[in-house]
C-alpha cells in the first residue's frame, strides 16, 4: 500500500510528466462510461442480419467522428488543467474548468449515442428503398 501511495505522490507533485499517467486513465474512464451507455445498443444490433450490421457499423464509425473530437477537446482541456491548476486550494477556476471538462466528456458520449441512433436510421432508410436485401 506504501508504495502505491509514493507513485500516487508522485504523479501529483510532478506534473511535468504525469500528465501521461493521468491521460490514460482518464482515457479509461471515458471508454468505460461509453460502453455503459452503448454496450446494450451493440449488443443488440449484432443481433440483426450480419449485412445490416456490417453496413450499420460502416455508418456509425462515419457519424462518430464529432464524438471523438469532442472527446479530444475534452482531453486536451483535462492535460491544461491538470499542468495549471492549484488542487490544494481549488477556487472558481478550478470549478469551472472541472465542470467544463464534464460537459464536454458528457456531450461527446451523447454525441456517440446520437451517431448510433443515426446509422440505424440510415440502414432503415436504405432497407425501405430496397437498396439493401437480407
Amino acid at each position: 500500500m506504501d508504495k502505491i501511495m509514493n507513485v500516487w505522490h508522485t504523479v501529483l507533485t510532478q506534473r511535468d510528466w504525469s500528465w501521461a499517467a493521468i491521460g490514460i486513465i482518464y482515457l479509461l474512464v471515458f471508454l468505460m462510461i461509453r460502453s455503459f451507455f452503448l454496450h446494450q445498443l451493440i449488443k443488440t444490433a449484432r443481433g440483426l442480419n450480419s449485412k445490416w450490421y456490417h453496413e450499420l457499423k460502416k455508418v456509425y464509425v462515419k457519424k462518430c467522428a464529432g464524438g471523438w473530437v469532442l472527446f479530444l477537446v475534452s482531453f486536451g482541456i483535462m492535460i491544461f488543467f491538470w499542468r495549471t491548476g492549484n488542487f490544494r486550494q481549488p477556487a472558481i477556476y478550478e470549478f469551472g474548468m472541472a465542470f467544463l471538462i464534464v460537459l464536454t466528456l458528457l456531450l461527446s458520449i451523447l454525441s456517440s449515442v446520437m451517431a448510433f441512433g443515426l446509422a440505424v436510421i440510415h440502414v432503415l432508410k436504405q432497407l425501405e428503398n430496397n437498396q439493401m436485401t437480407l
